[in-house]
């Protein structure tokens, strides 16, 4: 046999002999590969799928060309500028969104009420919407079915009122009849963030409702439909230029399309994170299978050498029979992700309105299919380039016992760590799409494989040091751990990761929701009130005495203002460092509110100047939020100018405070002295503590009584956060269930792995009298142990990281979940034990004397 005799033709019929008989073993690298690709490429593919309904819906997405957008209606000046600057073609449109509450009556006769999100549109041409379509039941126009007092409201206004179409509800000083439902609004993309139900008016009925009152929170949004005789981007440039009101927000439908993406980008960066942490587990697993393999192959790779076939050429053949292998699971891989695309549609249903239809992408296919060989090639090489230098002299020294892997040279053993290392960095980076991001990621990767892998070996050690049990089950289980060619430290470190990350995500989330809800020490008010006019709060004050005169309420003056100057340096000339950074918060709008000096606001602490006495409330004077004074470059004595309704209003800072901003009461940047704001017009709202069986009596007596109030209830807003949270968890735990599958595949693995060492070891036993449950029992002992270990890593690791989180990104208190880690614990060793002992029927099932004469043989 000589080397010029190995064509690719031949190379590859060996390869398929090499083969034969080993297929049930190449299972578990196929699986490995094909989850990993499968990860990256359901994550590839849902971005891809996102951004197709993001492309498809186009202007829709705004139903406009542009939109400017403000908390105050536009001044004449602004409007006119916009009509006469823009082509006499051009189309606008005016809305205004803003929280009602709609008064109804239930099937017993008795008044109740509900929260909703108003949108009121045009009662003339141009009609809602400009670009995209209304859904709606019936399927009539929108204009129609708002005519006189219509209205169409969103399916779960009906769900919860249990009204009917073409029932009435109250709305303001009106009655509105319900014409109809919406199952779809183009410039709606999301439906997670809604506190109430969606209700569309047109604008005579708003008007008729009398909702809104001086300092009412309404959402004013022009709509412009450009004509073909101008480019977007002109547009732009002559709004951005000519309009005089620099709190309002200009964009186009192009920058909705570049936000929603990026939001969809910073959601992907941890999908992403979990979808290489899947294929590199995968590997992982690759690796112990081909080393396995390749140990129980050194007879025959000495046997080749001796017939003439160069290490070179036993390289190739293994190295090609590799490929196959990784060309078969990537392929799997892409179909895999491919079919998960077609639940992820119904798991986002509840989170957005896009319309999602899954269908094959080529480019997340290609590049999930290349990362998935890239990892096979990866992974495989050490152990082939082991493998390929056995020496003939092998044969004459053979012992069973020893089917390792020599460990290659030390020159040879770097050289492949710096190459590995290298590699992997650029598929994380071109995974990420960022080196900042991928640096980032593979330091946090390494940090935890380190921490989990010495863990994981310290635990080992321990177990190895405790003395030897007299009982058969436990000595033979625990001494298992320990055989020649065992994987217990990679099984132990990937599954102690995959229930790191599912964990990790869980505490958080129940921490972040006991954060709004919990907080006994902050004890926030369960009920706001809204837009409540200066001359109705002795009206709502009487209300309130009649439903719950013991409540602990606090009505706080509101004044609506924006930021103009500080110490000569006006907004409109701010000198940015980070534009994209600061603008928002220097042409926002503000609201402020007075106070007389006589105690300090409830969790508010002065860390600069003198909060200012009773007496001292008739001198005009500021007090600015530590954040908004590091904003606007503020100090003590600093003179601060905010433009009210186009009066200046100027006053010294005097204090700087320190706000604990998740009280969920009613919190300010700016609080000036009652002497500051003297005349300008107020509006109030209220805080209340009410017992739970009074909230809704409450609530609707002051509907009833004051109609353009609105009531906002805690409990409403911690239900809906909560609920986002559990739709992105959903999401989030349906990608970590790859990195567990990968960790489970790989117990699998190791098992098919060391398959005839446990055969031979079962026959024995069986030879010696031991029965099959016994034998069950011993590999039970084995597994339990090594989820175990798997899980007090990953639990404990799960506790250190989102304590971390919890104190130094989210700034709260952690908690010790043990009801949720004694779970995760259990249901960790029972999933491992389970998942080991069927793996190994085969171990268990073959009888004595077929075994050994297979070993024999």
């Amino acid at each position: 046999m000589t080397k010029n005799k190995f064509s690719l033709l031949k190379l590859f019929s060996l390869a398929f002999a090499e083969s034969r008989g080993a297929w049930r073993r190449f299972i578990f690298f196929i699986v490995c590969i094909a989850i990993g690709v499968g990860a990256v490429m359901t994550v590839k593919s849902f971005s891809s799928l996102i951004n197709s309904a993001i492309q498809g819906e186009s202007k829709g997405l705004l139903a406009a060309d542009l939109e400017i957008k403000g908390r105050w209606e536009q001044n004449p000046n602004d409007i006119k500028f916009q009509k006469t600057a823009l082509p006499p073609e051009t189309q606008f449109q005016f809305l205004k969104e803003l929280h009602a509450m709609a008064l109804y009556t239930e099937s017993n006769e008795k008044k109740a009420s509900l929260l909703v999100e108003l949108k009121s549109v045009p009662a003339q041409a141009p009609f809602y919407p400009m670009y995209g379509n209304v859904e709606s039941s019936p399927s009539h126009t929108l204009e129609n079915m708002l005519a006189d007092s219509g209205a169409v409201v969103d399916p779960g206004f009906l769900m919860r009122t249990n009204l009917k179409i073409g029932n009435s509800f109250q709305l303001g000083k009106t009655k509105v009849r319900i014409n109809g439902t919406i199952t779809k609004e183009p410039d709606r993309i999301t439906r997670a963030f809604s506190i109430g139900p969606r209700v569309f008016i047109s604008h005579p009925t708003l008007k008729k409702a009398d909702l809104i009152q001086v300092g009412s929170r309404v959402k004013y949004r022009t709509l412009i439909q450009l004509p073909k005789s101008i480019l977007l981007e002109d547009a732009l440039v002559i709004l951005e230029k000519g309009l005089k009101d620099k709190s309002l927000s200009l964009r186009s439908y192009k920058d909705m399309e570049s936000s929603i993406n990026n939001t969809i980008d910073r959601m992907g960066q941890y999908l992403k994170a979990l979808g290489i942490i899947a294929l590199l587990m995968g590997g992982i697993g690759v690796a112990m299978i081909i080393r396995t393999f390749m140990a129980q192959k050194l007879d025959t790779i000495a046997i080749l050498n001796c017939l003439g076939a160069s290490p070179r050429v036993i390289l190739k053949i293994y190295f090609l029979q590799s490929l196959l292998l990784g060309f078969l699971g990537s392929l799997i891989g892409v179909l895999l992700g491919y079919g998960v695309q077609f639940s992820l549609p119904s798991k986002l249903s509840e989170l957005t309105n896009l319309n999602l239809e899954p269908e094959f992408y080529w480019a997340p296919a290609l590049h999930s299919f290349s990362l998935g060989m890239i990892t096979t090639i990866l992974f495989c090489t050490l152990p082939l380039f082991r493998a390929s230098k056995t020496k003939p002299l092998r044969l004459f020294r053979r012992n069973f016992e020893e089917e390792e892997l020599s460990l290659g040279t030390l020159w040879e053993r770097r050289a492949f760590g710096i190459l590995f290392v290298f590699i992997i960095t650029a598929i994380v980076i071109w995974q990420a799409g960022s080196i900042k991001h991928g640096v980032i990621f593979i330091l946090a990767l390494g940090i935890s494989g380190l921490l989990l892998s010495s863990f994981a070996v310290l635990l080992i050690k321990v177990l190895k040091k405790i003395p030897s049990s007299v009982k058969m089950l436990r000595h033979y289980g625990l001494t298992n751990l320990h055989r020649p060619n065992n994987q217990t430290r990679s099984i132990v470190t990937c599954l102690g990761m995959g229930i790191m990350l599912v964990l990790t995500v869980r505490l958080v989330q129940m921490d972040m929701i006991a954060m709004l809800k919990e907080n006994k020490e902050i004890d926030p008010p369960n009920y706001f009130f809204i837009d409540i006019q200066s001359d109705q709060t002795e009206r709502f004050t009487k209300t309130l005495d009649l439903i719950a005169p013991k409540a602990e309420r606090n009505l706080t003056p509101l004044i609506r203002s924006k930021f103009y100057g500080i110490d000569g340096q006006l907004a409109k000339n701010w000198p940015y460092k980070n534009k994209r950074r600061e603008e928002w918060f220097i042409t926002r709008n503000f609201v402020t509110t007075i106070n007389d000096g006589e105690s300090l606001p409830k969790d508010n602490v002065v860390t600069q100047g003198v909060w200012w006495k009773k007496e001292d409330a008739t001198i005009p004077q500021v007090s600015l939020e530590e954040d908004a004074a590091k904003r606007l470059g503020a100090k003590i004595g600093s003179q601060l100018t905010m433009d009210i309704q186009g009066i200046k209003i100027t006053a010294p800072v005097t204090n700087i405070r320190k706000v604990n901003w998740r009280n969920m009461r009613t919190n300010f940047y700016m609080i000036f002295s009652s002497g500051a704001l003297e005349g300008a017009p107020i509006t109030y709202v209220a805080t209340v503590n009410v017992p739970i069986h009074k909230e809704l009596e409450l609530q609707h007596a002051v509907v009833n009584a004051l109609p353009n109030v609105t009531a906002l209830s805690t409990r409403d807003i911690v239900d809906t956060i909560e609920a986002i949270v559990n739709k992105l968890k959903t999401l989030v735990d349906f990608m970590s269930a790859f990195t567990i599958m990968a960790g489970l595949i790989i117990l699998s693995g190791s098992v098919a792995s060391t398959k005839y060492r446990r055969l031979k070891e079962s026959a024995v036993l069986k030879i010696l009298g031991a029965k099959q449950n016994k034998i069950a029992g011993i590999l039970g002992v084995e597994y339990a142990t090594v989820g175990v270990l798997a899980s007090i890593i990953g639990v404990g690791m799960a506790s250190g990281l989102s304590w971390g989180i919890m104190k130094y990104l989210v700034k709260a208190p952690w908690h010790p979940r043990l009801d949720v880690m004694l779970w995760t614990l259990g249901l960790s060793i029972a999933l491992t034990t389970f998942t080991g002992i069927i793996s190994s029927i085969d171990v268990l099932k073959n009888k004595p004397l077929k075994t050994l004469r297979q070993i024999g043989g």
